[in-house]
């Protein structure tokens, strides 16, 4: 468990976490960057479609160390509901992304724009993204879950 949690006790879950966040957010902008063309931008279609697969698998790599972190908060507290939804929530984000990969594979390459339903789809699962995100950060920032709180190796505050 040691190694799965990260060198010198740094939590390795929101070091991976920003992989699938970046990487399905680009695939947003790139969706509505192909909007804002006459003709489209078909290479940013494209693009898209393979920013939402590195973010799925980056989001399997996040998954699997948010799993060590989730285990180490105990049962019947806040952080624990809150990690909860977290884990929900991002269980649906990666459902929806999921999804979206599927469905663009058939047709990433004909398209000129995105097309609205795909856009659409991508934004709910952006927006769902965000929600899981504020959890995430809840539990860090409010309830300083994984922040080693202790002195650093010269003796200075960290």
């Amino acid at each position: 468990m040691h190694l799965l949690s990260g060198p010198a006790g740094h939590p390795l879950h929101p070091i991976f976490a920003t992989l699938p966040i970046g990487a399905f957010v680009s695939s947003l902008i790139f969706d509505i960057l192909t909007r804002t063309r006459a003709h489209g931008l078909p290479w940013l279609v494209d693009g898209a479609y393979w920013l939402i697969g590195v973010g799925l698998v980056g989001g399997l790599l996040a998954a699997a160390f948010g799993l060590v972190d989730f285990r180490a908060i105990p049962r019947r507290t806040k952080p624990r509901a809150i990690a909860i939804r977290h884990l929900a929530l991002n269980v649906v984000v990666l459902g929806l992304f999921l999804g979206a990969y599927a469905w663009r594979a058939t047709d990433h390459l004909e398209h000129d724009k995105t097309p609205w339903s795909q856009l659409s789809l991508s934004a709910v699962a952006v927006a769902v993204l965000l929600v899981s995100v504020w959890h995430g950060n809840t539990l860090v920032y409010r309830f300083g879950r994984r922040v080693d709180d202790g002195r650093a190796a010269d003796g200075a505050a960290t």
